[in-house]
């Protein structure tokens, strides 16, 4: 992801732009149907039964709407973007055409060995992703204080209502929240792990056989940390940093002169 004339990305346009879509989507799914689980409570059946009703009716299909998109994300549209994703880098590694889409101005290193490029294209990736997700996963930290400051208020209130608490508690402990805040923790962790592993690996510059095996796991544990976190780094974020970035990686192309 080195500066370039010329920089291009269609894989990321085609495929990982419909992934974030759906992602924003789910999350506008999950904030109405918690609202509306919020205040379904409140609502007296007796005395409003069509608002009751009305509001159980929209509480249902929101649900099913982000399940199926939940479904939707996890299973074909984070998949194939990432199928895109890891073929387009195995064409820079091999010099061999996988895709016909590929990215233009990434990877700049001039090492010949495949295994030589893996290393280093999964150094210049974990580079880029650590930094990224450091970044959202702060962001994060701050909504979840936000979210737990409000539950545990609720909690120890002894005038709130009992059903509010449980409805905030789901809401609170739910897979757009405290789940998707650990998964970016321990997501920022492993590309953390894996830039310091490859760094170590290039300074130290082992023997073939070593440094392919390195390689190799440097390369899976990137890829599964991706797959287990189920987290799409965000485009707004890598195209802020991306200056910054680029120059810092420069650097440390610079230096293991490749």
């Amino acid at each position: 992801m080195a500066n370039s004339p010329i920089r291009s990305d269609p894989i990321r346009k085609r495929y990982f732009d419909p992934v974030e879509a759906t992602a924003r989507v789910s999350d506008y799914l999950f904030y109405a149907s918690a609202l509306l689980s919020l205040c379904i409570p409140f609502v007296d059946k007796q005395t409003h039964p069509v608002i009751y009703d009305s509001f159980l009716t929209l509480f249902a299909l929101t649900v099913i709407a982000l399940f199926a998109a939940g479904l939707g994300l996890r299973l074909y549209l984070l998949p194939r973007a990432d199928d895109m994703r890891r073929r387009d880098f195995f064409t820079s590694a091999s010099r061999v055409n996988l895709t016909p889409e590929t990215t233009v101005g990434y990877y700049n290193n001039a090492l010949i060995k495949p295994v030589e490029r893996i290393a280093a294209q999964v150094f210049e990736n974990s580079h880029f992703s650590k930094a990224i997700a450091l970044q959202m996963v702060r962001m994060e930290r701050i909504k979840i204080a936000g979210y737990a400051l409000l539950w545990i208020i609720a909690i120890f209130n002894r005038s709130t209502d009992l059903g509010w608490i449980a409805a905030a508690t789901q809401v609170v402990f739910s897979e757009q929240i405290l789940s998707k805040w650990l998964r970016l923790e321990w997501l920022t962790m492993r590309f953390e792990k894996t830039f310091d592993d490859l760094y170590r690996l290039f300074e130290s510059r082992p023997p073939a056989a070593k440094f392919n095996a390195m390689t190799l796991d440097s390369l899976v544990m990137y890829e599964t940390a991706k797959a287990n976190a189920a987290i799409t780094l965000s485009s707004k974020v890598f195209n802020t940093r991306n200056p910054q970035l680029s120059a810092e990686w420069n650097s440390v192309r610079a230096k293991f002169n490749f």
